[in-house]
């Protein structure tokens, strides 16, 4: 199966694609998980596709700085709670920001 990320040479990359071989992306999570897995670094000698590896930083960037957070929130919820619905965007980020600074005793 390949990544994506590495260039094939003419010869190889000379097969057609057909309708029937193209994934079929219905949710937002589909699609993120159809990067991720296609943004894997690999490189077996050859030169990494310059948009899948920025694609691949970006995604990096934005689960470390927690940017992704409400995404991860809504597989997790959907995952262990089928049965409720989930916060929206803007209360989940109220609840967030109120248990980041509820802790919070003393001025200094």
């Amino acid at each position: 199966m390949g990544t994506g990320l590495i260039k094939r040479s003419a010869s190889e990359s000379s097969s057609t694609v057909n309708d029937s071989s193209l994934p079929v992306l219905e949710t937002t999570q589909d699609v993120n998980r159809y990067i991720a897995q296609s943004a894997t670094l690999r490189t077996n000698g050859t030169c990494i596709e310059p948009l899948a590896f920025w694609s691949y930083v970006w995604r990096t960037i934005r689960e470390l700085s927690g940017d992704d957070a409400y995404e991860r929130y809504i597989a997790q919820h959907t995952t262990n709670h089928p049965d409720t619905t989930p916060l929206a965007r803007k209360d989940f980020f109220l609840y967030q920001q109120q248990q980041k600074w509820s802790g919070l005793q003393r001025c200094c």
